[in-house]
């Protein structure tokens, strides 16, 4: 719903005519082929244009919906950055601009769920103490965790691209997601994140 109703230039004439005083000086207001009707009605195409700009600026400045404001908001949350360049399509662009958004309050492993929803990716989250990553399936001991306190394990399906067929929390370094990426720069510092295809 618009926040800014626009309706026609007789209503705007209505309503400016309403803000007059009654008497003799202003009876003409009314009077629809009078020279002071005219000037009213002149008056009220202004104001009809202003609404309607102001109906667009409303339409626009959100960030889920506009594409004429795409560089101030990517400039307002500092893209282009590590994970985001600032380029694709206008859907891509709101896309990043809703995940910095909502970067800024992530803390609780819900918050992290409703972070991959925007890239239409449901997860599952698991978090394991480093101690007990050793008794994680894999068909060798995982190097490169040793300030890790704990392991966030990331799962859902085709999540990451790049990986073996067997099923290891192991991936390439090439092609890193923007989620991976911003996992990743989300994470507490005692964490690590693992991301994992569950299908």
């Amino acid at each position: 719903m618009a926040l800014f109703q626009r309706r026609n230039i007789e209503d705007y004439t209505d309503s400016l005519a309403a803000y007059l005083p009654n008497g003799e000086l202003f009876a003409s207001k009314s009077v629809n082929d009078s020279n002071f009707r005219k000037l009213l009605r002149g008056l009220s195409g202004e104001l009809f244009r202003a609404n309607g700009l102001l109906r667009d600026y409303s339409n626009e400045i959100l960030p889920d919906t506009t594409n004429k404001f795409l560089n101030e908001w990517e400039t307002a949350l500092g893209i282009p950055d590590g994970c985001f360049n600032g380029e694709g399509s206008n859907d891509e662009r709101r896309r990043d601009i809703l995940t910095k958004l909502s970067a800024l309050g992530v803390q609780t492993e819900q918050d992290f769920i409703d972070l991959a929803l925007i890239f239409g990716k449901v997860v599952t989250i698991k978090q394991l103490s480093n101690e007990a990553f050793p008794a994680y399936s894999v068909p060798f001991n995982p190097v490169g965790f040793p300030e890790a306190r704990f392991i966030i394990i990331v799962e859902g399906v085709d999540l990451v691209g790049g990986v073996p067929p067997y099923d290891v929390p192991f991936f390439l370094s090439v092609g890193e997601s923007v989620l991976e990426c911003v996992f990743k720069k989300l994470k507490p510092a005692n964490c690590e994140v693992i991301f994992r295809n569950s299908n």
